[in-house]
């Protein structure tokens, strides 16, 4: 996009109206993001370790004018995009990307000619969990000078001057701020285990299922692959892992079969693989499945609406597991400070009051005597 900027800058290209414009190159500077998310990592250490002010005014003057502003802007985005988008995890987004595309984009900035670009291998399997920790690196350190910064943050609250106090709490909480984006981060350095060659869209969908004696069998596609098929059948199972059938799929008036095999039988449920398919059976599954109109509206449609008090809630558990996951993958020699850590954390945060919630033994009881 930052090539496509320099070379076909949509400010001079011929045939777009100004909001096209303003929206083309909206998309495009978003893609420069990566330097100033790494100052926004880095920028209350200044003051913490460095004792530099990076912003000349009072901490309540800062957070008079920033957090009624933020709060305006999170509450406005989950408005207007609140189907589409959820709030805050644009920062885990774009936290994961700044150190990797900081450096390609500035250098297509100013010498869009050169570079290259390299595609991701696709079909791996993952067998067994881990972390990458090559990708996680930039990561860590910046986990670690952030811990850093609140050490420093400790020292001056108890023995920095007293003007400065509640400027140390602001840039405390910018960095504990900065801590559980980073740990987010690194969450989604670790490697799931991944045993399916083909990912799996989920999607009701009405199909038929026959056998080669030629019964028929309505059934409802719950989730598909570019190889195998999630089937509900309705009514009794009749069909035997191994056994041989055919998948009937529609699209608008016309009607397609798709050889396949029962890999699997749970109750209703039965799982399909798919045969060797000709080009032009490929092309009319395809058609069937990830082509049709309303597959991804469907898919949109299950999509919880945006509450940002959840979703800030989910980035504090999401930045919470990144840590456990160094805790468990770590080094023998780290292992034991990354469990003493967050064994810290989880009595710290046993202490938050909960919900009081009955018991269902008794939730009975106390339906029985009403």
């Amino acid at each position: 996009m930052t090539q496509i900027f320099r070379l076909d800058n949509p400010f001079f290209g011929k045939g777009l109206k100004f909001a096209q414009r303003l929206c083309y190159a909206n998309a495009m500077f978003h893609f420069l993001s990566g330097i100033p998310r790494l100052i926004f990592l880095t920028a209350p250490l200044a003051f913490l370790l460095l004792h530099a002010y990076i912003i000349y005014a009072p901490a309540i003057m800062i957070a008079l004018f920033v957090l009624p502003h933020m709060i305006h802007a999170s509450l406005t985005n989950s408005k207007i995009q609140g189907k589409y988008r959820h709030s805050f995890w644009s920062e885990i987004y774009e936290t994961v990307l700044a150190w990797y595309i900081a450096q390609p984009t500035l250098v297509a900035l100013f010498n869009p000619h050169k570079g290259k670009f390299n595609v991701t291998a696709k079909g791996g399997l993952v067998e067994n969990e881990y972390v990458d920790w090559v990708i996680t690196r930039p990561y860590l350190i910046l986990v670690l000078i952030n811990l850093l910064g609140v050490a420093f943050g400790a020292w001056r609250f108890f023995y920095g001057p007293e003007n400065e106090a509640l400027t140390v709490v602001v840039s405390l909480l910018w960095v504990f701020y900065n801590l559980i984006i980073l740990g987010g981060a690194v969450a989604v350095s670790v490697e799931s285990k991944q045993v399916r060659r083909a990912h799996r869209v989920e999607i009701a969908m009405p199909a038929a299922l026959a056998r080669e004696d030629g019964h028929l069998f309505p059934c409802t596609v719950h989730d598909y692959s570019d190889g195998g098929v999630g089937i509900k059948i309705h009514g009794p199972t009749q069909v035997l892992e191994g056994q041989k059938v055919n998948l009937l799929l529609k699209r608008g008036a016309q009607e397609f079969f798709f050889p396949a095999q029962v890999m699997r039988v749970f109750g209703d449920e039965v799982g399909l693989q798919l045969a060797q398919m000709t080009t032009k059976q490929h092309i009319d599954f395809i058609q069937c499945t990830f082509a049709r109109a309303d597959t991804w509206a469907l898919w949109q449609d299950s999509f919880p609406e945006d509450k940002p008090l959840e979703s800030l809630v989910d980035i504090l558990k999401l930045g919470f597991r990144g840590y456990r996951h160094l805790a468990e993958f770590a080094p023998p020699s780290l292992k034991f400070v990354f469990h003493a850590i967050t064994t810290l954390v989880d009595w710290i945060v046993s202490f938050i009051p909960h919900s009081p919630t009955a018991k269902p033994a008794k939730r009975r009881a106390l339906s029985a005597l009403a």
